[in-house]
């Protein structure tokens, strides 16, 4: 199933960059842990994984998320 990416030119994270970024970072920490305990790592682990979903361009619309201010409660611009 892995193979099936390679046919991909690009992806983005369209939401959810944060949690991407967390979700890998606490992939690294806990490999770096099992590591250190002398477990052996062998890729198959489940933190080398986290959970997403693609969908093709063609089924997929990104909207405009602009935030409104009402007012600057009395800050400057």
């Amino acid at each position: 199933m892995v193979k099936a990416f390679g046919n991909l030119s690009h992806t983005y994270v369209a939401d959810g960059h944060h949690r991407t970024a967390a979700a890998y970072n606490v992939g690294v920490l806990r490999k770096e842990r099992a590591e250190k305990a002398g477990v052996k790592v062998t890729g198959e682990e489940p933190f080398n994984y986290f959970m997403s979903i693609l969908y093709p361009s063609t089924q997929l619309n990104i909207l405009d998320y602009n935030r409104v201010l009402n007012t600057l409660n009395d800050l400057s611009e």
